[in-house]
């Protein structure tokens, strides 16, 4: 009985585990973007700082889990470390800003970044990792056997993290701010620490070698209770609310905080200074009311609708309310679509009205679809004389889709003949940087590939238009000047003036010039986002002038440039591993490094795909991402059951390497054959369903490998000793290559290199360890 309370109360906190994780990963992710106004970079250094310190944490507690005494009290602690810091950890990722002196809503570089996210992470994270190590040890001394515990906290943790991300997304965000998710987290732990206390010290005479001492955790259950009175009181008080606020004015200092909201999709933030509001969308600014960024929404609005000669159906693409649309409207168009995807915008946008977004949410003209743009695109029935894709540089995956050559072929058949496409570019009317020439060519380049005439206005930023008639090319100003008349439009800066010189030919020429010197062969494609890539090398030349030189010598990386490298270190270990038992012993940890790698590769992929075919639906991203965790769920179970069976181990490892190989040469030519047939509606109908098939046979992979490889090291001497040693490397393993999956992967190898290319690294990869292994005597 005292044996089936312990594994109960160690189970619960194993779950609660990878529930924690989960939860305050996404829970730091979103507070530090908003705090950094960050983009897909941004997330990838503070998810890469997590991940190396979670392995760190689990590397070195793997060194002197079974050294120490009193194990039971040491995963108490780590549980009590994370209840007690969360809340901090929450408050501090607000007010770093005031630490460095910046101002809320500047950007910043790569360095604050960095360290800001690795010091307001590192408690979490390396308790975290602590935990997987400490735990191991704790559950083969419950079960009596090694490599079957190790794979079972495996899967404990993946049980857990999958239940938090749907409780996060579904319960937590809707209905609690992150202050009170914070402290019902600490509740959560608090009150697993004392219930694991409790059974170990009821039955510490019942099993040796697990805290002989009989002070089973005095102190840590009496801190565990004062910290369980603490996160009571703040969670039922005012307590919460009041922390809550204060760490908001201090994160938006100098301005007064009129709404902080949170949606699936990110935060909506509102201030105000004098009579000025601002909105901001994951702490980027988005619009301003009553006087918004009037200069940019008329040029932006006015020059492409007088180059139709009547335009009545407009086909708006996010970022219509606080101007864009009042000025649309002044024109004699019949039907407005504004497609946008997160409703709290537009919620918050009416909550705060001015006569402004009045007029314009409420014009009978107007018709609000709260959809991804891209979705709408592809849905719609209808056909525009102009679409105007008012959308963030793409500086994400998920921003990326609208500017591919991809989306310009679905967006030119909702065109009417002699219809508009209109984006926008970084610019600059002095001088155009090497960064600057390279976004530009590249978004004009893929235009070009679907529109046979475009017309680029110079400017800050820069327009381009685009068209399959000629006359867009060769509309004269005074064309421009008499439809401006003729519709009475009233502009604040807009003139005929300044429409002279905005449509200049000597300006219009010296762009042109510009994007020629820039790169004529850059496609931006679904499959291969180079468009991301020089969004981020700007932002690099912009916050983080310094590393301009490294950024263009990783924008030139070749294929070969990284399979050669991988080819000298096989030949290298090959060499070596016949005369050391250290280099044979390090191949397991690379063949789960590569294996984690890859699988978050392929993750990423899938999430890419799907984003591009459908559109960023956030319930189905999701069930992407649980698909993955179910499969690594059944791929570990599985396995574990197996080992109960069969002893031989390494040969089964090595099928499973091969079939690892074989995956990675399937996986991609099955998405570009599904990619080729979308249009047929059977295929489109059934591909959501074997997109998240293919996710979850990835995750089944991956979950095979890792119990496996535990038996494989811990049979071979002298780490059958080592346990907990054991554990802390794999599990340290298999983060780092996740880390380099979500890091290098979606930031570096698929906008540099592309899906295909990304893939083939993954197959060779594979392909090494499973030499390396084939060859281990």
């Amino acid at each position: 009985m005292l044996i089936g309370d312990l594994k109960k109360s160690l189970i619960l906190a194993l779950l609660l585990m990878g529930f924690t994780s989960i939860v305050a990963q996404i829970l730091l992710i979103r507070e530090l973007l908003v705090t950094f106004s960050g983009n897909e970079l941004s997330i990838g250094i503070i998810l890469a700082n997590w991940l190396i310190l979670e392995s760190l944490g689990s590397l070195i507690s793997g060194r002197i889990t079974d050294k120490v005494r009193g194990q039971t009290q040491i995963y108490a602690a780590t549980q009590l470390i994370i209840s007690a810091y969360l809340p901090v950890a929450i408050y501090l990722a607000r007010i770093f800003k005031s630490f460095i002196g910046s101002a809320p809503g500047e950007g910043v570089g790569l360095f604050p970044i960095f360290y800001g996210s690795l010091l307001i992470l590192a408690p979490l994270s390396l308790s975290d990792g602590t935990q997987f190590s400490f735990g191991c040890q704790l559950y083969s001394q419950i079960t009596k056997r090694e490599a079957p515990a190790i794979g079972r906290v495996y899967l404990y943790e993946a049980v857990g993290a999958t239940a938090g991300g749907f409780a996060f997304t579904y319960l937590f965000l809707p209905h609690f701010h992150s202050i009170q998710i914070a402290l019902g987290i600490a509740v959560m732990n608090l009150l697993s620490a004392l219930f694991l206390l409790k059974s170990f010290r009821s039955g510490v005479h019942a099993l040796s070698g697990i805290n002989k001492r009989k002070s089973s955790g005095g102190i840590t259950i009496a801190i565990s209770l004062l910290l369980l009175l603490v996160a009571f009181y703040l969670s039922f008080s005012a307590g919460a609310d009041r922390i809550h606020r204060d760490s908001l004015q201090r994160q938006w200092r100098g301005q007064i905080l009129k709404a902080y909201e949170n949606s699936i999709y990110g935060n909506v933030t509102v201030t105000q200074r004098e009579n000025q509001l601002t909105f901001f969308d994951n702490g980027i600014p988005i619009t301003s009311t009553p006087n918004p960024d009037i200069a940019r929404i008329e040029e932006l609005v006015h020059l492409p609708l007088l180059f139709h000669p009547q335009p009545k159906k407009v086909l708006l693409l996010g970022g219509g309310a606080g101007g864009v649309l009042r000025e649309i409207l002044k024109h004699p168009v019949e039907r407005i679509d504004y497609a946008e995807l997160d409703p709290l915008i537009i919620h918050v946008i009416r909550k705060f009205t001015s006569p402004l977004t009045d007029h314009e949410l409420n014009s009978p003209r107007v018709n609000i679809e709260y959809i991804d743009g891209r979705l709408f695109v592809k849905r719609t029935a209808r056909r525009y004389d102009l679409v105007i894709i008012n959308l963030p540089q793409p500086s994400t995956l998920q921003l990326n889709r609208f500017y591919t050559k991809e989306f310009f072929l679905e967006v030119r058949k909702v065109l009417k003949e002699g219809g508009i496409v209109v984006i926008s570019a970084p610019g600059s009317l002095s001088y155009i940087s090497e960064e600057l020439k390279l976004i530009n060519a590249c978004l004009f380049n893929t235009l070009n590939e679907v529109y046979p005439y475009i017309r680029p206005i110079p400017g800050e930023p820069n327009l381009f238009l685009a068209s399959d008639l000629k006359d867009i090319t060769m509309l004269k100003p005074s064309i421009i000047f008499q439809r401006f008349n003729e519709r009475s439009l009233v502009t604040e800066l807009l003139t005929n003036f300044h429409i002279k010189y905005k449509l200049d030919e000597k300006r219009r020429q010296w762009l042109l010039k510009s994007i020629v010197d820039g790169d004529n062969n850059i496609i931006n494609k679904d499959f291969h986002p180079s468009g991301l890539w020089y969004n981020l090398t700007l932002w690099h030349a912009l916050f983080s002038p310094g590393l301009k030189g490294v950024v263009r010598l990783i924008g030139r990386i070749k294929l070969w440039m990284l399979l050669l490298p991988l080819v000298l270190s096989a030949l290298f270990f090959i060499a070596v591993k016949r005369r050391s038992q250290k280099s044979k012993k390090a191949l397991l940890p690379l063949a789960i490094a590569s294996t984690g790698f890859g699988g978050m590769v392929f993750d990423l992929v899938l999430i890419l795909v799907f984003q591009s075919l459908y559109g960023y639906v956030f319930q189905m991203i999701g069930l992407l991402i649980a698909s993955f965790m179910v499969g690594l769920i059944l791929g570990g179970l599985g396995m574990i059951r197996h080992m109960e069976r069969k002893k031989s181990s390494l040969p089964l490892f090595l099928r499973l390497e091969l079939l690892l190989v074989l995956y990675g040469a399937v996986f991609p030519t099955v998405l570009i054959l599904l990619h080729s047939y979308m249009d047929v509606p059977s295929v489109f109908q059934s591909a959501p369903a074997f997109l998240l098939l293919l996710n979850m046979v990835t995750g089944l992979l991956v979950g095979m490998e890792f119990p496996l490889a535990n038996r494989i090291y811990l049979s071979s001497p002298p780490e059958a000793e080592h346990l907990s040693r054991v554990a802390g490397t794999l599990y340290a393993s298999d983060l780092v290559g996740a880390w380099s999956g979500a890091m290098i992967a979606s930031v570096i190898l698929i906008p540099v290199l592309g899906v295909l290319k990304t893939c083939g690294l993954v197959i060779f990869l594979k392909l090494t360890s499973l030499i390396l292994l084939a060859t281990r005597k």
